[in-house]
């Protein structure tokens, strides 16, 4: 996939350790090896490092493993692939492709992406403008995040698929029935894109028993973290494990010529 500067909207090429395109336009390669391209704000955003570290934790321990079980089942062995919104490459690192590509606007997680998967490269940059041609892409995914639809059918190839995982109604009701005194459903939204088709929705779910510490990790990764009180968070703290339903939607769309 080309990559375009910023600037000019030329082809970077890497040379050496450095991208550069033909207006002389330089950008270089972080020492784990991703690339930082977004030259509105020099600042970390995206999620924190709290936040990462608590979800790289929980996902380490596999609890996660049989969505990335399915997304590889639907993304095979893909030509070229973006992950759009791809943290610290738990999924990207995963995925087959001969060509791919995760973007993301935080520095700590795009660290440890490039730094433990050599066979993505990583781009610090906006999802909503990012710097990749038209039509460049197979496969886009997005899992857990906002969904930048203009670029997604601007970055896809005729005929490509865009992935989207969102969580299903039930996931983590158990761990919002001890957090909250009237626990909710998720609001599942059917999400239209203008140029794109939904051809498939998989539905996968798994209750599985869950230890204090990763309890308190699954909770620092999702947005109840920011949402709940003080009293509320506390609750989590006489609990030495849980049994937790985890459930998933993923959506795939085709681009409608």
């Amino acid at each position: 996939m080309k990559i375009l500067c910023p600037k000019c909207k030329k082809e970077l090429f890497l040379i050496e350790k450095a991208y550069k395109c033909e207006n002389k336009h330089s950008y270089d390669l972080s020492k784990e090896g991703y690339l930082n391209l977004n030259l509105k704000n020099s600042q970390n955003t995206g999620d924190n490092q709290l936040m990462i570290k608590a979800r790289r934790d929980f996902l380490e321990k596999g609890y996660y493993d049989f969505l990335r079980i399915e997304l590889d089942k639907l993304i095979k062995k893909s030509d070229s692939l973006i992950d759009l919104a791809c943290g610290e490459g738990y999924y990207t690192s995963f995925f087959k492709a001969q060509d791919k590509i995760g973007i993301d606007l935080s520095k700590t997680g795009l660290k440890i992406a490039s730094k433990n998967d050599k066979s993505t490269l990583y781009l610090l940059n906006s999802i909503f403008h990012n710097p990749l041609e038209d039509k460049c892409a197979d496969k886009i995914v997005t899992i857990f995040a906002p969904i930048a639809k203009q670029e997604i059918v601007r970055l896809l190839k005729d005929d490509g698929l865009f992935i989207l995982v969102k969580p299903d109604e039930y996931h983590l009701y158990e761990l919002k029935q001890v957090i909250y005194d009237k626990p909710y459903l998720n609001e599942v939204d059917e999400i239209e894109i203008d140029g794109l088709k939904l051809s498939d929705e998989i539905k996968i779910q798994s209750k599985v028993n869950i230890l204090k510490q990763d309890l308190m990790n699954l909770f620092l990764m999702t947005p109840y973290y920011n949402t709940s009180s003080k009293k509320d968070k506390d609750k989590l703290n006489s609990i030495s494990n849980l049994d937790i339903t985890l459930s998933f939607i993923i959506d795939v769309y085709q681009k409608s010529n």
